[in-house]
């Protein structure tokens, strides 16, 4: 009896273990995995290790953000369907706005885009090839004395697009009417010529001796881009004031691919016109030619006839082919374009290098360089052509201009006026 009592007090024992055991892995899962290595064999059970973390990338969660303002993580995108779409539409503006300003359209009223004829990409000063470097157009100030005394007018291209040929590009029914070969210029004479490339000194040879013999129109011997042809036409006229019957609209027409394919120039006077102008034209020059020739230096030639042309020209604003050598020389009325080209043509004749200058002076003006025997040097006539003034802008050095002249377009080119032993005489 009592060996039974005390078995059933033991599985009463046990049972109540169990039950707590129960009660405390409910509790507690881990007593359970103890348990069970314990049972197994397999000693206390390892520590859990940790996953390692993802390398494809940054953990945003831990990023600091705040630090990071401003930095962005690039990402690989699709093309846009519409870029080619944006491209073209790109090219047609550029090519719309490149045709309003060469025919005078641009909203700049000087017909020069505002960036490029004060400062260069990310306004730095314009540089010329020969070191002058523009001052800035708004630091210009003009002499009461001499304001308003201007009338350059810049070189202005007409473009024209032309009709799509049926089959195949345009082809043109002019020819090259006369083509200049074997022309050469001399580069103490004739700069211009020498700051385009080979192409552009072909066409250039072509425009001159088609403008010499008054041939209007023709193909243009060089596939030379509308964008490129203005500085072409540019180059001819600035260093030829003798074809005094060449007026400074040109119109070009081009095909599908830019590039132009009639060139047409503009003269002033008909041929029939001109075999009269040109015989005056020629015996009022040697006149005054022969009034200078036996001086001693070119100093002395250059001065004499600086003051011969004061005497000789009125400034008048309305005068007829006022940007020609002829109006100043033999009409004896011009603005500032007839004023520079004459003396250019004069000291030309005499062997002396002497330049058209154009840039700006408070509005598009003209002027010239001259080469002397130490360097060269400004000279405005026109400004001079002033009671009490004759001298005032006569043998000046780029640093006496600074605060009323800078020069544009290929004239940047031109030598740096540093002369100073004919300075202030």
């Amino acid at each position: 009896m009592r060996v039974i009592k005390g078995i059933l007090a033991g599985i009463g024992v046990l049972a109540a273990l169990l039950c707590a055991l129960i009660i405390m892995s409910a509790v507690n899962p881990g007593i359970t995995e103890t348990l069970s290595s314990l049972v197994t064999g397999n000693g206390l059970p390892k520590e859990k290790k940790e996953e390692p973390a993802q390398e494809d990338g940054p953990d945003l969660d831990s990023y600091d953000w705040e630090e990071s303002e401003g930095e962005s993580f690039e990402t690989e995108e699709e093309p846009a369907d519409d870029y080619e779409e944006d491209a073209d539409t790109s090219d047609e503006e550029a090519l719309e706005n490149e045709t309003d300003e060469s025919t005078g359209m641009a909203e700049d009223a000087d017909g020069y885009d505002s960036v490029s004829a004060e400062t260069g990409e990310d306004n730095e000063p314009v540089r010329g090839a020969n070191g002058y470097e523009a001052p800035s157009e708004l630091d210009i100030k003009v002499p009461e004395a001499v304001n308003g005394k201007a009338g350059y007018q810049p070189i202005t291209e007409k473009s024209e697009a032309l009709p799509d040929a049926e089959g195949g590009e345009y082809t043109s029914t002019l020819g090259y009417g006369e083509t200049g070969d074997g022309l050469f210029f001399d580069a103490n004479l004739y700069p211009y010529y020498h700051m385009i490339d080979s192409k552009g000194q072909h066409l250039y040879r072509q425009i001159f001796a088609n403008a010499t013999v008054m041939n209007a129109a023709f193909v243009p011997i060089e596939a030379v881009p509308v964008s490129q042809l203005k500085d072409v036409v540019m180059a001819v006229y600035n260093d030829h004031p003798e074809l005094f019957w060449l007026n400074t609209i040109f119109t070009c027409k081009y095909d599908k691919n830019k590039i132009c394919a009639e060139l047409e120039l503009e003269f002033n006077m008909s041929k029939e016109e001109l075999a009269a102008a040109s015989t005056e034209f020629f015996n009022t020059t040697n006149n005054l030619l022969t009034q200078v020739e036996n001086l001693g230096t070119p100093y002395e030639k250059e001065r004499r006839l600086h003051d011969m042309l004061i005497e000789r020209i009125e400034y008048e604003k309305g005068a007829d082919k006022n940007q020609s050598a002829y109006s100043a020389l033999v009409e004896g009325k011009s603005v500032c374009a007839g004023y520079a080209r004459a003396y250019q043509y004069l000291l030309q004749r005499l062997g002396i290098p002497c330049y058209y200058c154009t840039g700006f002076a408070g509005t598009d003006h003209a002027w010239n360089i001259v080469a002397l025997d130490d360097g060269y040097y400004n000279v405005d006539l026109t400004w001079d052509d002033t009671p009490g003034g004759e001298h005032d802008y006569f043998n000046r050095t780029d640093s006496d201009y600074a605060e009323t002249h800078v020069r544009r377009d290929l004239s940047v080119n031109l030598p740096k006026c540093e002369g100073e032993r004919y300075r202030n005489l």
